[in-house]
């Protein structure tokens, strides 16, 4: 009795952590730089405007940034999983390695900014905080999801070109 006790634990412990999973869907057939997975947080012309902005800076400096906006983790660490996400996509040049994810978990109230090894040297997990706790957590505060993310990727190029300011008064 006590092995069937001990067994069911165990198998209702695995199948609560295998559900809490989140996984990365398969990449689009229509690749893009903005995608809202199960989650409307952008107009149709916000993301426009984003995709827009972030594929003329792919186009005229080969690094390829993608902004993914989910409702939830699943418990999942959000910067393990924007790694993971960039990695199983292929976000950036095959060899460069050179893409950046931004990942929003909106209900979780999670952002993380992860890059690829070909940019991790100019954009740290320093810089990318600083960029979250200055650019994007405050437009974000005020329910403005676009502004915080057009300011969030403005503030990546300034990184990227050695141009970044923090904004935020201390």
């Amino acid at each position: 009795m006590k092995n069937l006790v001990t067994t069911f634990l165990l198998a209702f412990f695995f199948v609560n952590i295998s559900q809490a999973q989140f996984e990365i869907p398969p990449i689009p057939k229509k690749q893009t730089s903005v995608y809202q997975l199960g989650i409307e947080v952008l107009s149709a012309s916000e993301i426009k405007s984003l995709e827009r902005k972030l594929v003329r800076y792919s186009d005229s400096t080969s690094t390829q940034i993608v902004a993914i906006i989910i409702p939830s983790t699943k418990g999942e660490d959000i910067n393990y999983l924007a790694a993971n996400w960039g990695e199983s996509w292929g976000i950036g040049q095959k060899g460069k390695d050179n893409g950046i994810v931004l990942l929003l978990a909106r209900n979780d109230r999670k952002v993380a900014i992860q890059a690829g090894r070909g940019t991790e040297a100019r954009l740290t997990d320093f810089m990318s905080k600083k960029i979250i706790d200055s650019r994007i957590i405050p437009e974000f505060k005020k329910g403005n999801y676009y502004s915080g993310l057009d300011k969030g990727t403005d503030g990546i190029f300034e990184v990227l070109t050695g141009e970044f300011k923090e904004t935020r008064k201390r």
